[in-house]
């Protein structure tokens, strides 16, 4: 494998619409051949990254909500999926449009060992590998999976870092090694069959998957723009999170800095109660800035920017020491960003403390502020099975 070296950062070819040049196809201790692919199982969406055949990233993120099937006895149908000869279900928006909701917000192991969420996770593979172009049959994966950063332990041997007990064990008796197969029902009623297997099971920390793509070039090597000390906050649905990295020596440190804009959306949903809003319509409604309402597309725009001018000041408070510092470079990203609202908030609370947009800080690109995570999972499971480990 050949991966040619260059000042821009994986961050940056993405953005500039340049191929990482990275396989999608590795071998890990001898095995056969595997599809590399990253995951970021997020509380709010589901996020998938993976190479198309021509060497492109494909991402992809799913709303993480679920529903049993319904009997759709006229006009289009929805793609449903069964796993392992389970009942059919729906995932995402689709989910969401037919009162889904939000699979249970929790840890790693919480969540793996819940059936439901196995399937959903299956299914929402198959969407990314269809996505990608690939087709029905055969898949063996190399799975890169992104967990909470408070999930991660230090290694007593070496600085390598490694997962709790309870989340190794979970990953172990749910996933690894495990296959799943998948009969996916187009909205034509056309089967097919997709048999995935966990063959690799790789962990790392979220944000360690962002600072990947963000600082290093896709040969693995950091990309020099002279910051030595960053500081990542992570804007999720269900968590905010806090990330200091050293460069030199290497070293990570986390913390938790409470919930995520999943409070901002139980408030948005209390405030139109006659919407009956769930979780997830609710954090659903705060990024498309519509609902449905009687049966028709309504735009909330207003009441969105209302409910962040309100309640986005608590997480604004609890990102205020990070922007108020100055020793630390700050990196915001998430799937908190993609609200115009905070991000203006982000912008106008970093302007009075100093800070100015590209030397004290940056704001990541909506377009990858969800699925930087990801990506960055899949680099390492690829970098990981280059080098041999």
């Amino acid at each position: 494998m050949t991966m040619m070296e260059t000042t821009q950062t994986m961050l940056e070819r993405l953005l500039g619409g340049v191929p990482l040049g990275l396989p999608g196809i590795v071998r890990v201790g001898g095995s056969d051949d595997l599809r590399a692919i990253g995951v970021d199982n997020g509380n709010g969406h589901t996020k998938v990254a993976l190479f198309h055949p021509d060497g492109r990233l494909c991402t992809l993120a799913i709303p993480t909500v679920y529903r049993a099937a319904r009997e759709i006895r006229g006009g289009a149908g929805i793609v449903s999926y069964a796993v392992n000869d389970g009942s059919r279900f729906w995932i995402g928006t689709d989910a969401l449009s037919h009162d889904g909701d939000a699979l249970p917000i929790g840890s790693t192991a919480e969540r793996v060992s819940d059936q439901r969420h196995r399937d959903f996770l299956a299914a929402t593979m198959v969407e990314c590998l269809i996505e990608a172009g690939y087709a029905a049959g055969i898949h063996n994966l190399a799975v890169g999976i992104a967990i909470p950063n408070d999930e991660i332990v230090m290694k007593k041997q070496g600085d390598r870092l490694g997962v709790s007990r309870e989340t190794r064990d979970a990953l172990r008796q749910n996933l690894y090694g495990k296959t799943f197969t998948v009969v996916r029902t187009d909205a034509f009623g056309h089967e097919t069959t997709w048999v995935l297997t966990y063959s690799v099971m790789a962990p790392q920390a979220q944000s360690l998957g962002t600072y990947l793509v963000w600082k290093n070039a896709p040969n693995g090597l950091a990309v020099d723009n002279g910051i030595e000390a960053l500081t990542i906050i992570d804007i999720g649905t269900g968590d905010l999170q806090r990330t200091d990295i050293d460069v030199n020596p290497y070293r990570l440190m986390g913390e938790k800095l409470g919930a995520g804009t999943i409070t901002m959306a139980r408030h948005f949903a209390r405030r139109l109660p006659q919407l009956r809003l769930n979780d997830a319509q609710a954090t659903q409604a705060m990024i498309t800035r519509t609902v449905r309402a009687e049966g028709r597309r309504v735009d909330i725009g207003t009441q969105v920017d209302a409910i962040i001018a309100a309640e986005g000041q608590d997480l604004i408070a609890r990102m205020l020491p990070a922007l108020q510092q100055n020793s630390r470079f700050v990196l915001f990203t998430g799937g908190g960003v993609l609200l115009p609202g905070l991000r203006q908030a982000i912008e106008e609370r970093a302007a009075i403390a100093g800070k100015t947009a590209g030397q004290g800080y940056e704001i990541v690109p909506a377009l990858y502020a969800m699925s930087l995570n990801a990506i960055g999972a899949l680099v390492a499971v690829v970098h990981s099975a280059a080098s041999g480990q």
